[in-house]
């Protein structure tokens, strides 16, 4: 049997050999972080499970602006109130998500729309407020301004010498006929014919008609030489809506009190 052999001594330490580093304290730590940029990591669309809920495509993009809107802001512009809304409406959906473009012009369409209709509502309370009233037999009683498709017979009104030829009249300021009046409304009828028979023929129907109507009304009148005659009658814009004559009997200098029918007066 051979003897064990010895254990080996330990190697002698270098005095002079650097210390080995050990961990960095808590404060190199931190002084190395504030030195060093933060890393991050991207979690790509594979890294860890899958999503449990279904994932949702972004909207398809259409190129060019939505012809909606642009139907939209032409028709509230030009007054055409309901198209603007249902095509405004219509762009609306279009252009959310930023779809297609045109989004600020369905807004201003639809914003034209409301300042149409709440100028048509205003000049409808203002209409309503301003009519002239009437008693129970339909006379006026007190004065307004009265649609000119509102006139009746037996009306005194106001304003009809300053009238110019061939203007677009729509009302007429009213009056009870106990007050002074520049004219009366004395008759209405309908123009005959399919076609619209131009002014022309409007004027041939009218002095016939309107002539005969005021020797009915009013003889007194009809023989008058302070007395003459005015017509109010529909352009061909409103053919064939509008048939209608309204003859006017008006006095040429000064003003009439009291009804036609009764008397005459200057």
């Amino acid at each position: 049997m051979s003897e064990p052999e010895a254990p080996t001594p330990p190697a002698e330490r270098n005095p002079y050999a650097a210390p080995t580093p050990g961990p960095p304290s808590y404060d190199e730590h931190r002084a190395t972080a504030a030195r060093e940029p933060m890393r991050y990591a991207y979690a790509g669309p594979h890294d860890g499970p899958p999503s449990p809920w279904p994932v949702t495509p972004p909207p398809e993009r259409v190129p060019g602006t939505s012809g909606m809107a642009a139907a939209a802001l032409v028709f509230g512009i030009i007054g055409g109130i309901p198209l603007a809304i249902i095509f405004g409406v219509i762009a609306l959906g279009r252009t959310a998500n930023g779809r297609q473009q045109g989004r600020g012009l369905a807004i201003a369409g639809l914003i034209c729309a409301g300042v149409w209709l709440a100028g048509l509502a205003t000049a409808g309370v203002y209409a309503a407020v301003s009519e002239p009233d009437r008693d129970d037999a339909g006379q006026i009683t007190e004065e307004g301004s009265l649609s000119a498709f509102d006139v009746e017979i037996g009306d005194c009104v106001n304003g009809v010498r300053d009238i110019e030829v061939d203007s677009y009249v729509t009302s007429l300021p009213a009056v009870p006929c106990t007050e002074p009046h520049e004219g009366e409304v004395y008759a209405r009828f309908d123009l005959t014919g399919d076609a619209h028979p131009g002014a022309d023929g409007v004027l041939a129907q009218a002095d016939q008609r309107c002539a005969d109507a005021l020797y009915t009304y009013s003889t007194h009148a009809y023989d008058d030489p302070n007395v003459g005659l005015f017509y109010l009658y529909p352009d061909e814009r409103a053919w064939p809506r509008d048939r209608s004559v309204v003859c006017i009997a008006v006095a040429i200098e000064g003003t009439l009190t009291g009804s036609l029918a009764e008397r005459t007066g200057t």
